[in-house]
């Protein structure tokens, strides 16, 4: 469930990278890249962490999303929380 009073922020610890084509992020552990736990993101989540390159809310992020993409708002919704989380879990994205 949203609470509009968190934002989300990239961790500097993540790197992203455009790879052939591919979007990954990847984990930095003492300045040496950790090849085992790279993540590919899509269109619309490397869009998400380009916005995080300032800290925003779940509503700000899913209108800029509907803004520049033609998507239901309501699995807008349901993928950018679902998004969120787990970038939150794997330590990509803080919140705060």
């Amino acid at each position: 469930m949203e609470q509009p009073e968190l934002r989300y922020a990239r961790n500097p610890e993540y790197i992203f990278r455009s790879i052939v084509g591919e979007a990954v992020l990847v984990p930095i552990h003492d300045q040496v890249a950790d090849m085992e736990c790279i993540y590919t993101l899509n269109a619309v989540g490397s869009f998400v962490w380009q916005r995080l390159e300032v800290p925003a809310t779940e509503a700000d992020l899913r209108l800029a999303i509907l803004q520049e993409f033609e998507a239901d708002p309501a699995t807008v919704a349901a993928d950018l929380d679902r998004f969120l989380q787990g970038m939150v879990e794997v330590g990509a994205i803080r919140r705060g």
